[in-house]
């Protein structure tokens, strides 16, 4: 009996001992370089500690490049992979489906989706002619193979590419693309577990580090598209306000910030230059009557410029939010609509105050001599004539405005 008993001490013991730590890393927005540098570090300590990695996935899409080399580097290692596509409400899109059909254990919570991986061309539209076929079947045949190394379904995955299908996480289960619908990390660990056949053992989440951070903050697109209008703008303000440098400080970083972004998220070189050429446009209706044609035109470019920003080849479902589109757009139009006036009023309180709003002012002489003098009106010295002779401290009253000169007339005192 105590043989027995220290025989399964010693088993509890040894499966304690052999039990997987479940490293843990969560994976938002856009897949990147730095995505796959990130997930290329995480399972490189999984392996050294004989770890199991889970990696929560919620991504709209992201370069093709970066996930050919995350997929094969989950195809290729022997640590455990588990893909859960997560939080409730998370999705696997686009460049998120490769990656979530490439783990050796896939799941998704409930309320989120998975899908929509058809390549399209710079315009966000399906890519025509023979280069179509060519990038379809490239992808096609990208995502089958996956499928078959990993089990699943083919004819379902193929068809996110072929027909941009996308699943709900009851639909991806029951045509075979991923292995369980849970919601919480504790309930896919047991599940994996028992599929791969290891004992789970602690879950440890894993934190990125300030500069993958700042990397994953710059890897959103519609964070690229405001840093972008913030330096625009603040430049713009020091030079109508300058001497503070602190509009200028705030445009250099936002600016730095975007072209550090930029080279995270490749970006379509024709966007931007629609972008800024819609700025320009929007200046030039400041300084330039057009009743609001350089203003639509400007809309026109900008809207464009950020719908095509980042729709460019290899890079998939990555996009700026249209409400962001609208937002920005509304926002600039309205500045400058408010910056028109203003200049407007200004414009006509210069009228009233200059030269031209001199006829009919009554001022005192100050000098006369030979029809010509200078006259004290609202404590601003002016040059003057009249064929009527004044003396010192006579009161006048201005006839009419010649360039700079006022002609005089006698005060009628009525």
């Amino acid at each position: 009996m105590k043989k027995l008993l220290l025989s399964l001490l010693l088993l509890t013991v040894f499966a304690s001992a052999q039990a997987k730590e479940i490293l843990v890393v969560d994976v938002k927005g856009i897949i990147s370089g730095y995505t796959h540098n990130y997930l290329k570090e995480a399972l490189q300590k999984a392996t050294d500690e004989d770890a199991a990695l889970l990696v929560r996935i919620d991504t709209p899409g992201g370069l093709l490049d970066s996930t050919r080399k995350i997929v094969q580097m989950f195809l290729e290692t022997k640590t455990p992979v588990i893909v859960f596509v997560a939080p409730q409400g998370a999705r696997a899109g686009s460049a998120g489906t490769f990656i979530t059909l490439s783990a050796n254990y896939a799941a998704m919570a409930e309320g989120s989706n998975i899908g929509a991986a058809h390549p399209v061309d710079i315009s966000g539209k399906d890519i025509q002619g023979e280069m179509a076929q060519k990038i379809e079947n490239d992808t096609v045949a990208f995502i089958k193979s996956i499928a078959e190394k990993r089990g699943r379904n083919a004819e379902a995955a193929v068809a996110t590419v072929t027909d941009s299908v996308s699943y709900t996480a009851k639909e991806a289960l029951e045509n075979g693309l991923i292995d369980a619908v849970a919601n919480t990390n504790p309930e896919v660990v047991k599940l994996a577990a028992a599929k791969l056949g290891f004992e789970a053992g602690g879950i440890t989440t894993l934190k990125p580090t300030p500069m993958q951070k700042t990397a994953f903050f710059l890897s959103d697109p519609n964070i690229l598209i405001l840093l972008l209008f913030i330096g625009v703008a603040a430049i713009f303000l020091e030079f109508k306000m300058p001497g503070t440098f602190v509009f200028a400080g705030i445009g250099i970083v936002a600016l730095v910030l975007f072209m550090a972004g930029i080279n995270i998220i490749p970006v379509n070189t024709l966007a931007l230059l629609l972008i800024l050429a819609g700025l320009g446009l929007l200046v030039a209706e400041v300084f330039i009557p057009s009743f609001g044609l350089l203003t639509l035109a400007a809309v026109a470019c900008m809207g464009f410029g950020m719908y095509l920003m980042f729709s460019r080849e290899g890079n998939m479902g990555i996009g700026v939010s249209f409400w962001l589109i609208f937002g920005v757009i509304g926002t600039i139009a309205a500045l400058v609509i408010l910056l028109g006036r203003l200049l407007m009023k200004d414009h006509k309180k210069q009228t009233v105050t200059g030269s031209e709003g001199m006829v009919g002012k009554v001022g005192t002489i100050s000098d006369w001599a030979d029809g010509h003098g200078h006259i004290f009106i609202h404590g601003e010295l002016w040059k003057a004539k009249s064929p009527i002779s004044f003396n010192k401290n006579d009161s006048a009253k201005v006839k009419e405005v010649s360039g700079m000169i006022l002609i005089l007339e006698e005060e009628k005192n009525d």
